[in-house]
């Protein structure tokens, strides 16, 4: 496929940086490939510059980690720990967008100290907020935004452009038997990323540039088990367009990124980098019905509420009525309706099954939210209705970990839990204490915590369904072009860590209290040389802009999230 540039790289003096972001890509896919002499572009940069892993946040999530990456800073300072947040004032869940960022953006900053910048499909960069440049929001964009775009009249101009452009086709999901149309909606995806990073480029004189593929994330979720004969769900026979469809999906990436690269000169710095890594997903372990069972949640003592516990126990769930309705056919009916249908479906299902509607939070001591099972103290002060105090939060903090730590896997009585992290030991910052209590890393995180969706099973550990392939700490790291040192070891380097380093390379003065550190073992010593420091703090360039979600925004954002399995 051809996405030829008609413009020609500039062979200004001035330093510029082009970061190419793949989501959820790892090295485990890429060297294997690379030396195949199946990724050409990717091969090449790393021979001619350096790489390795890149550690993501905690949890390793595309909204946070983005947003590390794009402010320096970890979540407990920019706010955002997962795709969705607890309401002030309530147990309710709403999406995360650019309001509820409390940190500046890199090309925000870069912005105030004269550099143009040229931002593409970066997740959670909805609504745009101002700066000298370009950006075209990404994922958690609402499918009918009239505008997605700063300048907010690029938006037309993209549509006239491109009719029909969008985020990710509407209603295209991952289901058994819609594999060859997602899989086609995951090409267009990548190849309307490259026609879009043409267009933008005789837009402007940009000092940085940047766009995000995201079919490598997306694929990896819903065919790992196709390419990876050891997981369960490996079938005995894989159709070779599903077993190869991974391997497929970041050769179109390659190709793409060898365009992309048409864009630079010699005075280019190009950073290729990933927000997580990925690997075989085969369990979900629900931590609210653990939670539930271990007393920590409380049910309601109404008899509606109790009904529905002992419903719940005797396995009437949603988990059980998901696989019935896509057995049938249902859910893609849902699929295919309004999201304000669909948003009834879902208020229907909570009053069928038991959900935090019959919690007792006046008796409640810890709940579950996150697409990794993250666990929240029901803290006095911090939840509307919370019941532990700072003087009793050791003990409760320790009780919970203690037993987490003393579960065994059914299948073969080897410890469940890999490793605890306490939120206290990885975030900080003004907003450190909205963050969860405890983070589970679950036996080679092929099992993964699940409290998305409340109480989706009685069974504490149940097959995945619907997604094969799940998220790693480690992501990736290439560097190459003007200012890198070739060969140089890049482990150790973090996701905020490539805000500070990418101002380096631009000549523009680091703020103070950023989280992130200059990469010097990959910098070359006229790059160091210049390296300065800016006495102002990184929050003093923020500038809070604009509204967030409407109701009916929240609404496609919810049900996009849900279709991709994270909510």
């Amino acid at each position: 496929m051809n996405y030829a540039l008609s413009t020609s790289a500039s062979t200004s003096s001035r330093p510029r940086v082009l970061i190419i972001g793949m989501d959820g890509a790892t090295f485990d896919v890429i060297r294997p490939l690379a030396g195949a002499g199946q990724l050409p572009n990717l091969a090449r940069l790393m021979r001619e510059g350096c790489w390795g892993p890149l550690r993501s946040t905690v949890p390793p999530l595309t909204a946070p980690a983005w947003t590390s990456f794009m402010t320096g800073v970890n979540p407990g300072r920019h706010g955002l720990f997962d795709f969705r947040y607890r309401g002030a004032g309530s147990y309710d869940l709403f999406t995360n967008n650019t309001t509820t960022n409390r940190a500046p953006m890199l090309w925000e900053v870069l912005s105030q100290h004269g550099k143009r910048s040229c931002v593409l499909n970066v997740p959670a960069t909805y609504p745009p907020r101002p700066f000298d440049g370009a950006l075209v929001t990404g994922l958690l964009t609402p499918a009918d935004a009239a505008v997605f775009t700063h300048p907010a009249e690029l938006s037309a101009e993209l549509l006239r452009a491109f009719p029909g452009y969008t985020v990710w086709p509407a209603g295209v999901r991952h289901a058994k038997g819609r594999e060859h149309s997602f899989l086609e909606a995951a090409r267009w995806l990548t190849d309307m990323g490259a026609r879009l990073f043409h267009f933008m480029q005789p837009r402007g004189d940009w000092d940085l540039q940047m766009i995000v593929f995201m079919a490598t994330d997306q694929v990896q979720h819903a065919m790992w088990h196709y390419r990876d004969a050891t997981h369960r769900a490996h079938p005995a026979k894989p159709p070779a367009q599903f077993r190869d469809a991974i391997d497929a999906t970041y050769q179109q990436v390659d190709a793409a990124i060898g365009e992309v690269l048409k864009a630079a000169d010699d005075q280019t710095t190009v950073l290729v980098m990933s927000d997580h890594g990925f690997g075989p997903w085969e369990y979900w372990f629900h931590s609210n019905a653990w939670l539930l069972s271990e007393g920590f949640l409380a049910v309601k003592s109404g008899a509606l509420s109790r009904l529905k516990y002992a419903a719940f126990q005797l396995g009437f769930a949603p988990l059980t009525f998901y696989k019935l309705a896509m057995g049938t056919g249902m859910a893609e009916a849902v699929a295919r309706t309004t999201h304000r249908r669909r948003e009834w479906s879902f208020n229907l299902l909570r009053r069928l099954f038991i959900s935090f509607d019959d919690i007792d939070w006046s008796r409640t001591v810890a709940y579950s939210v996150g697409n990794l099972g993250q666990t929240f103290i029901n803290r006095a002060g911090r939840e509307p209705q919370g019941i532990v105090t700072d003087a009793e939060y050791e003990r409760v903090l320790s009780t919970i970990t203690d037993r987490l730590r003393a579960l065994r896997d059914p299948r073969d009585g080897q410890p469940l839990v890999q490793e605890i992290v306490l939120g206290r030991d990885v975030y900080s910052g003004e907003c450190a204490g909205d963050g969860p209590d405890v983070t589970l890393f679950l036996r080679d995180f092929r099992i993964l915590g699940f409290g998305t969706a409340q109480f989706t099973s009685q069974r504490l550990l149940t097959p995945a369904y619907g997604m094969t392939g799940g998220h790693r700490m480690d992501g990736i790291l290439i560097a190459a072009g003007r200012g890198v040192r070739k060969g140089q070891d890049v482990a150790g380097s973090r996701l905020w860590d490539l805000y500070p380093t990418i101002m380096a390379l631009l000549g523009v003065p680091i703020p103070a209290g950023l989280d992130g550190r200059v990469l010097e073992n990959i910098l070359t010593p006229e790059i160091l040389a210049q390296v300065r420091f800016d006495q102002r703090p990184y929050v003093d360039y923020f500038q809070r802009s604009g509204a967030g979600y409407s109701e009916d925004e929240e609404a496609l954002v919810a049900e996009r999230l849900k279709g991709l399995g994270y909510v």
